[in-house]
C-alpha cells in the first residue's frame, strides 16, 4: 500500500469515528459536543492545501501548472505576463471567477475592503490575471479557477503567481503575500542558467516563510546542458545549507505524453515525481494534521461524555464514598466555573498577552523599518539616485513587502505562543490548545500606500553644463584681467587658463551640488515611503491582533462552556445515583455501564486511529 492510499484509508476511519462521536454527542444531548465533532469533520472533508507557485518572470510557472493539470487554466503568451495570483482548486464542472474591489474602496475600523467574487468566462481568465486588465474602476486582486481534476480532488489549490523578477521586482510583493498564507511552495526556475543570486535571495525568503519547499527546474527539453545546469544548482542548495530535492521538467513533453497517450514520454517529462511528491507529502502532510486534531478532538469529547456515567456509576457502586465522590466532583466544577466569564484567568492572561503582543509586534516592526532605511541610506549614500533609481524603487517595495511579511510570521507565531499560554488554565481537564489561526494576507496593507516614490530630478543637459562652465570661466578671466590691469602686470592667456580652471571647478561644484540634492530628495522619498507603510501595517496588525484576540476568546470559551456542563452533568448524575433505591439501583448500574462500554469501544476506536505523519517524508527531505 503506498503512503497516499495510506492516507486516504487512515482519513476515511477518521471520518467515520467522527460520525459515530456526532452520533454519539446528540444521543446523549450534547448538541455542543456534536457541533465541535462536525466542525473537525468539515475540516478533515473539505481541506485547503495551498501550494504556491513562485519564480521569476518567464520560468514557465504558467506552463508548468496548465501541463501539471493538463488544461489551459493559466495564461501562456510571450507578450503578457501574470499580474495578479491565479488560484486553481476542485469542482465538479470548470468556472473561473475574479476577485475584485473598487479602486475607491474603504476599510473599516477592523476589517478589509471587501472583496467581490465575480463569475467570468473560463475564456476570459487572461483578461483579468494578466497585464491587460485596464479597467481603472476595479482592481483585480486575484482569479479563482475550479476544474475537474483528480489531483485537486483532496483540497490541493495550486496557486500561481507573478514573476518575481528577484528582488527588483514590482510583482514580489503579491508573490511575498501568497507564500505568507502557503502550506508549501514549488520553486520554479528554468534550464536556461544556474540559480542567479537574487533567486537565491528570493529562496531564501520563500524558506523563512513557508518551510516546505520544492524546487522544480523546467524547460528541460529546449536546453540540452540542463543536467550540468542542475547540478550546480544543487551545487548552490548545497552551499546555502538547504537540502531541497530538484526535479527536472518539461512542460512540452508532459503536454505530448497527455496527447500520445504515451506513459513513457510522461514519465520522461520528470511530472509524475512532481506529482507523487505533491500527494504523498504536501497533502498526505496536511491530512495528517487535520487527522491529528480530528484525534484529539474525539478524545475530547469521548472523555467528557464518559465522565458523566463514571461518576454516575461510582455513586451506584459504592453509596459510602457518595461524599467524597461529590467533593471531588464539586471541586471539579469550581474548577470549570472560574473558566467561565471575564474574570476567569485565563481571560486575563490571554488580555495581558494581547496587550504585550501589540507593543512587541509594533517595536518589531520599527525596528524592521529602521534596517530597512539603514540599507536604504547607505545605498543612496555611495551612488547617484538619478543612476540607480529605476532599480532602487522596486527594490525597497519588494524589501518592505518581505519586512512586513516577516512581521506577521512574528505577529502569528507570538499569538499561537499566547494560545498554548492560555491552555494551560484548560490542562486540568486535559484541554486542546488552539493550533492554527486566520490571519489574512499582510501584504494587502501596502496596496493602500498611496505614497510616489518617483525621483523628479534630471541630469543637466549639455547645454545647462556648458553655460555653467561659462560663467565660471567668464568670471575667472575678467577678474584676473583686472587684477593684471591694476597692479601693471599683463596677464591676459595667464587669466584664461586659470578661467577654464575655475569654469571646470564651477562645473564640478554644481555636480556635487545636484547630487547632493538629489541625494536628499531620495532620502526624503524613502521616508516619506516608509512613514506611509508604517502607517498601513500598523492599522492592519492592530486590526489582525484584535481579529486573532476574539478568535482564541471564543475557542476557550467554548472549551469553558463545554466542560463546566460536563462537569455540572457529573454531579447531578452523582447525586440522582445517591438517591435510587435498592431496587432501582442494579438495573441502572448495568445501563451506565451498557453506555459506559459504548463509549469506551468509540475511545477504543479513536485511540486505534494511526498517528499520521510519524514517518513522512517532508517535500524537502
Amino acid at each position: 500500500m503506498n503512503e497516499s492510499t495510506s492516507s486516504n484509508t487512515a482519513s476515511d476511519a477518521a471520518i467515520a469515528a467522527l460520525d459515530q462521536g456526532v452520533m454519539a454527542s446528540e444521543a446523549y444531548g450534547r448538541d455542543d459536543l456534536a457541533a465541535r465533532l462536525k466542525e473537525t469533520r468539515r475540516k478533515l472533508v473539505e481541506p485547503t492545501v495551498n501550494v504556491v507557485v513562485v519564480g521569476e518572470f518567464k520560468q514557465g510557472k504558467s506552463s508548468f501548472i496548465n501541463a501539471l493539470l493538463n488544461s489551459m487554466v493559466c495564461p501562456v503568451d510571450d507578450d503578457i505576463a501574470t499580474a495578479v495570483p491565479t488560484s486553481v482548486r476542485f469542482g465538479d464542472e470548470r468556472a473561473a471567477w475574479a476577485l475584485t474591489q473598487a479602486a475607491d474602496a474603504t476599510r473599516s475600523d477592523d476589517e478589509p475592503p471587501p472583496i467581490d467574487r465575480q463569475p467570468i468566462d473560463f475564456d476570459r481568465i487572461a483578461d483579468f490575471a494578466t497585464e491587460r486588465a485596464s479597467d481603472p474602476t476595479v482592481v483585480v486582486k486575484g482569479v479563482d479557477v475550479q476544474l475537474p481534476r483528480k489531483l485537486l480532488a483532496d483540497g490541493l489549490v495550486l496557486v500561481d503567481t507573478p514573476g518575481v523578477g528577484g528582488l527588483g521586482s514590482a510583482h514580489a510583493a503579491a508573490a511575498l503575500g501568497a507564500l505568507s498564507v502557503a502550506d508549501a511552495t514549488i520553486f520554479l526556475s528554468d534550464a536556461s542558467q544556474e540559480y542567479t543570486r537574487a533567486e537565491m535571495d528570493f529562496l531564501e525568503q520563500a524558506l523563512e516563510m513557508c518551510p516546505t519547499v520544492l524546487c522544480v527546474m523546467t524547460k528541460t527539453d529546449f536546453y540540452p546542458a540542463w543536467r550540468r545546469v542542475l547540478e550546480l544548482n544543487k551545487g548552490h542548495l548545497r552551499r546555502a545549507g538547504h537540502d531541497l530535492a530538484i526535479l527536472p521538467v518539461s512542460s512540452t513533453l508532459r503536454v505530448e505524453a497527455i496527447r500520445r497517450d504515451d506513459r513513457e514520454l510522461n514519465e520522461e517529462s520528470g511530472f509524475p515525481a512532481v506529482i507523487s511528491a505533491l500527494v504523498d507529502d504536501v497533502v498526505g502532510g496536511a491530512s495528517d494534521r487535520e487527522q491529528r486534531a480530528a484525534r484529539s478532538d474525539l478524545l475530547a469529547v469521548t472523555n467528557q461524555l464518559s465522565s458523566q456515567f463514571e461518576a454516575e456509576l461510582a455513586a451506584l457502586q459504592d453509596p459510602a464514598a457518595q461524599a467524597e465522590l461529590t467533593r471531588q466532583l464539586q471541586e471539579a466544577k469550581n474548577q470549570s466555573e472560574q473558566l467561565r466569564g471575564q474574570a476567569a484567568r485565563w481571560s486575563t492572561t490571554l488580555n495581558d498577552g494581547v496587550a504585550d503582543l501589540t507593543s512587541d509586534v509594533d517595536h518589531d516592526f520599527r525596528q524592521r523599518v529602521r534596517n530597512v532605511l539603514a540599507e536604504a541610506d547607505a545605498s543612496i549614500e555611495h551612488t547617484d539616485p538619478l543612476e540607480m533609481w529605476a532599480e532602487f524603487e522596486p527594490w525597497l517595495s519588494n524589501r518592505m513587502s518581505f519586512e512586513v511579511v516577516g512581521n506577521y510570521r512574528f505577529l502569528t507565531d507570538r499569538s499561537l505562543e499566547l494560545s498554548r499560554a492560555v491552555a494551560e488554565h484548560f490542562a486540568f481537564a486535559g484541554g486542546d490548545v488552539l493550533h492554527q489561526l486566520d490571519i489574512q494576507n499582510p501584504v494587502s496593507a501596502l496596496g493602500r500606500v498611496a505614497t510616489d516614490t518617483s525621483l523628479e530630478a534630471e541630469e543637466s543637459s549639455h547645454a545647462a553644463k556648458g553655460m555653467t562652465m561659462l560663467r565660471g570661466s567668464y568670471t575667472g578671466v575678467l577678474m584676473f584681467t583686472m587684477i593684471g590691469g591694476m597692479v601693471g602686470i599683463p596677464l591676459g592667456p595667464v587669466a584664461v587658463g586659470i578661467g577654464l580652471a575655475m569654469g571646470r571647478k564651477g562645473l564640478k561644484d554644481e555636480k556635487e551640488r545636484q547630487q547632493t540634492q538629489r541625494k536628499a530628495q531620495a532620502k526624503n522619498l524613502v521616508r516619506r515611503y516608509s512613514d506611509e507603510v508604517s502607517f498601513q501595517v500598523n492599522k492592519d496588525s492592530r486590526d489582525t491582533l484584535r481579529r486573532t484576540q476574539r478568535q482564541i476568546r471564543d475557542f476557550y470559551s467554548a472549551r469553558a462552556e463545554e466542560l463546566h456542563r460536563s462537569t455540572t452533568e457529573a454531579l447531578t448524575a452523582a447525586n440522582q445515583a445517591a438517591a435510587t433505591d435498592e431496587r432501582e439501583r442494579a438495573a441502572r448500574i448495568r445501563d451506565v455501564t451498557a453506555e459506559l462500554e459504548r463509549l469506551g469501544r468509540l475511545r477504543d476506536r479513536v485511540e486505534a486511529l494511526s498517528s499520521p505523519g510519524a514517518d513522512t517524508k517532508g517535500a524537502n527531505a
